[in-house]
């Protein structure tokens, strides 16, 4: 039962993760360069295949593995699982995307290597996290 209460809490501090920007020539030596790619790339049906999230010192592991997002031409997307958005907007920018969804908003940096898609950030609140996506149509 505790470790249920654990992954709750995760999931809760995950969907309500706030947005984070960077600002000017800040450096994060953590987060990766930006390099842009074509937009059209990330248009379609993507399954998550890993995901890490972690949350003061805790990692949980595949916690979205199995959910679905479409990323739409309209800026729009849709995601089977909750903590990410069933309905929301985006915009992308080089390698970042900036999402606002019925769960909140995030912002990741994103690469693009074939049918494979990797979303990484980090929160205000502490929650980073690591997501690999497999494109489906």
């Amino acid at each position: 039962m505790n470790k249920i209460l654990k992954i709750c809490i995760l999931l809760f501090a995950v969907m309500t993760m706030p947005t984070f920007t960077s600002c000017g020539d800040d450096k994060d030596d953590n987060l990766p360069t930006p390099t842009a790619f074509n937009v059209k790339d990330a248009y379609g049906t993507w399954m998550c295949i890993k995901s890490t999230d972690k949350y003061q010192g805790k990692s949980v592991e595949d916690l979205l593995v199995g959910a679905e997002i479409t990323v739409k031409s309209d800026g729009t997307f849709t995601s089977t699982k909750a903590s990410i958005g069933k309905n929301g907007t985006y915009t992308i920018k080089d390698n970042v995307i900036t999402a606002k969804s019925d769960a909140g908003s995030f912002v990741v940096y994103v690469s693009i290597n074939g049918d494979r898609m990797t979303w990484e950030g980090t929160a205000s609140n502490g929650v980073s996290f690591t997501y690999v996506f497999q494109k489906e149509s």
